[in-house]
């Protein structure tokens, strides 16, 4: 993803005129800023060591309650959304789908959301339990569903075995 990608996602326009001094500070962009500093700078790749910068600048303005933190709030979940869209991303159905990075990077945001326990019977590791990120919606019959955390939840294998694919039961958690 490019800078100018990234502000005009996170500002909602096409051609962002601001950009916080946090982010600024990563990408060498001196401010106050200057006449001509997007044409300069927008072209820049979000790499991902860029990206883990941003978002450690980005999450110590949170921590601060910095008046500017619900931007760096829209920011972080930018993204952390970009990094969802792969370039081939594999079909919801297929194996690999399960190997893919999004997939991977969407379970840990499902376990950071959720938590570490059964949201059907409330059991932990420490109970001896696996623990698995099952699709709420099955992603054979919801493929479009398949990288949305919102159709995620952590069930213990038992539960998430006796659910299968054909309950679509949102459990709220204990």
């Amino acid at each position: 993803m490019k800078l100018i990608n990234y502000l005009s996602a996170k500002y909602g326009v096409h051609t962002p005129t601001t950009i916080l001094q946090n982010e600024a500070k990563v990408f060498g962009i001196p401010m106050p800023l200057e006449n001509g500093w997007l044409n300069k700078y927008g072209d820049l790749e979000i790499t991902p060591d860029i990206e883990i910068k941003i978002k450690k600048n980005l999450q110590s303005m949170i921590d601060r309650n910095h008046p500017r933190a619900d931007s760096a709030r829209l920011g972080i979940k930018i993204l952390n959304d970009a990094h969802l869209t792969l370039k081939s991303k594999p079909s919801a159905n297929s194996d690999e789908f399960l190997q893919s990075k999004s997939w991977k990077r969407l379970r840990i945001q499902a376990f950071e959301k959720y938590g570490s326990f059964c949201s059907c019977c409330g059991a932990k590791p420490t109970d001896g339990v696996r623990l698995n990120v099952d699709h709420i919606k099955p992603r054979r019959l919801f493929p479009e569903l398949a990288l949305n955390l919102d159709n995620l939840q952590i069930l213990c294998s038992d539960c998430n075995s006796g659910k299968g694919n054909w309950n679509m039961t949102k459990f709220s958690g204990k």
